[in-house]
C-alpha cells in the first residue's frame, strides 16, 4: 500500500511534463509526416513537369506538320526553342529545391536563340557551381563562345573545364580546344591535341574524327597514328573434308 501511494504521488507530480512530453512528441512526429507528404507531392509534380518541358524539347519541327505526327510539334525552330525555354523556365521558377539548376541549364540552352544574352549571364552564373550541371553550363558556355568568334574566352572557358571536369570526357574537351586552335591558325597546337586525341581514342568515334580533322591539317602526322583494330569475329574455315 505504501509503495502504491508513492506511485501514485510520483505519478501525479509528474503527469503533466509527461502529458506535455508526449503531446510534443506526437506534434513533431505530425509535422514530420505532413512534411514528407507534401515535399513527396512537390517531388511528383516537379519530375512530372520537367517531363512535359523535355517533350517540347524532342517535339517535330515540320511545315506543315505531318498528319501521324503524335506528342508535341511545332512549325519552326523558333518556335519550338521559345517554348521549350519556358517549359523549363516554369520548372525552374516553381520547383527550384528538386531541379532549379537543371531546369535553368537547359532553359538557357534554347534561350542562346532569341535571346543570347541573357542566356550567357545565365551560363556564367550556372558555370560557378562545382556541380554536373555546372560543367555541362562552363561547356556550353565555351561552344558559344567558339562559335561566335571569340577563341580566347572559349579557350579559358575550356581550360577552367579541363582543371574540374567532373562528368565531362577529359578527351572531349581536347577535341574542343584543337577544333578552337585550327579555327584561331593555330595548327601545331590544334595538331597536338588532335594527335593525342586519336590515339587515346582509337576505333571510338571520337578519335575517329580527331583523326580525320589531323589528316586535313597535318597529314604527314596522320600517318603515325597506330591502326585502328578491326572488328569482327574471326574467320572460321571449319574442319577439312578428307
Amino acid at each position: 500500500m505504501e509503495q502504491y501511494l508513492a506511485t501514485s504521488e510520483w505519478i501525479k507530480q509528474r503527469s503533466r511534463p509527461i502529458t506535455t512530453g508526449l503531446v510534443a512528441v506526437v506534434v513533431v512526429a505530425a509535422a514530420i509526416i505532413i512534411f514528407q507528404v507534401i515535399s513527396s507531392s512537390r517531388e511528383r509534380a516537379a519530375h512530372e513537369a520537367l517531363a512535359v518541358a523535355f517533350r517540347h524539347e524532342q517535339a517535330v519541327v515540320a511545315n506543315p506538320l505531318p498528319p501521324t505526327s503524335q506528342g508535341l510539334a511545332f512549325t519552326t525552330e523558333e518556335e519550338k526553342h521559345k517554348r521549350t525555354y519556358e517549359a523549363f523556365d516554369k520548372v525552374a521558377r516553381e520547383y527550384p529545391s528538386f531541379y532549379g539548376e537543371l531546369a535553368r541549364y537547359y532553359a538557357a540552352t534554347h534561350q542562346l536563340y532569341f535571346d543570347p544574352a541573357k542566356a550567357e549571364a545565365t551560363l556564367q552564373e550556372l558555370a560557378q557551381k562545382e556541380s554536373s550541371v555546372g560543367a555541362q553550363a562552363r561547356l556550353a558556355l565555351a561552344q558559344r563562345y567558339e562559335t561566335t568568334g571569340r577563341f580566347e574566352q572559349a579557350l579559358a572557358e575550356y581550360q577552367k573545364l579541363k582543371a574540374k571536369p567532373l562528368d565531362i570526357p577529359p578527351l572531349q574537351i581536347d577535341f574542343n580546344m584543337a577544333r578552337t586552335y585550327e579555327a584561331m591558325g593555330k595548327r601545331q597546337e590544334a595538331s597536338d591535341l588532335y594527335f593525342s586525341v586519336a590515339q587515346q581514342a582509337i576505333g571510338q568515334s571520337l578519335g575517329t574524327a580527331a583523326a580525320t580533322r589531323l589528316t586535313l591539317l597535318d597529314p604527314v602526322r596522320a600517318e603515325q597514328l597506330p591502326e585502328p583494330p578491326k572488328s569482327g569475329l574471326p574467320s572460321f574455315s571449319g574442319p577439312s573434308l578428307r
